[in-house]
């Protein structure tokens, strides 16, 4: 792929990263503004409950903090005459890391992911999005300590993502 369209790809990767955080986020914040006490009989509260809210808080700071990381990473990336920080080999090896993170996850959630399989192709996506967001952001960063930075933020997801699978899956 071009630096162009790769910088393309991870921009909007991360952005949309970042708004399914933000998402999460609103949607923690009103569920614990919305819960009354147990004794209360709606369905809806019951199942939406002060528990619900703060897991939804904290996907959502697991979701934001690798995405703004990465955004910040790619700032000033597009500009003309830019040239990215790490060297080519520290690039493709990071590259790897994001592809082979995302196989990985594809590969243990055909062979033994759960029966709903939407939730499998939406933990394959959460995934996708932030190690190959990340990835782009980490090869492409004009600012050597941002590439660092991005680049051991996918090295974190990868492990953590690599962590879920095998403690729920195998």
């Amino acid at each position: 792929m071009s630096p162009k369209a790769v910088l393309i790809a991870s921009r909007t990767t991360l952005t949309m990263l970042l708004v399914a955080a933000a998402v999460l986020a609103g949607l923690g914040v009103f569920t614990l503004l919305r819960t009354d006490a147990p004794e209360v009989d709606g369905w809806l509260r019951a199942v939406f409950g002060e528990v619900f809210g703060r897991v939804a808080l904290a996907l959502a700071a697991v979701l934001a903090v690798p995405s703004g990381i990465g955004l910040c990473a790619l700032v000033g990336a597009g500009d003309e005459g830019s040239v990215p920080a790490l060297a080519p080999g520290g690039r493709r090896a990071l590259a790897v890391v994001g592809i082979a993170t995302v196989v990985l996850t594809a590969v243990v959630l055909v062979v033994t992911g759960s029966a709903v399989t939407i939730l499998n192709i939406g933990l394959l996506a959460l995934v996708a999005l932030a190690a190959l967001g990340l990835a782009g952001a980490a090869a492409l960063s004009r600012r050597r300590g941002r590439a660092i930075l991005a680049g051991v933020a996918l090295v974190l997801v990868a492990a953590g993502a690599l962590w879920v699978l095998f403690r729920a899956f195998v």
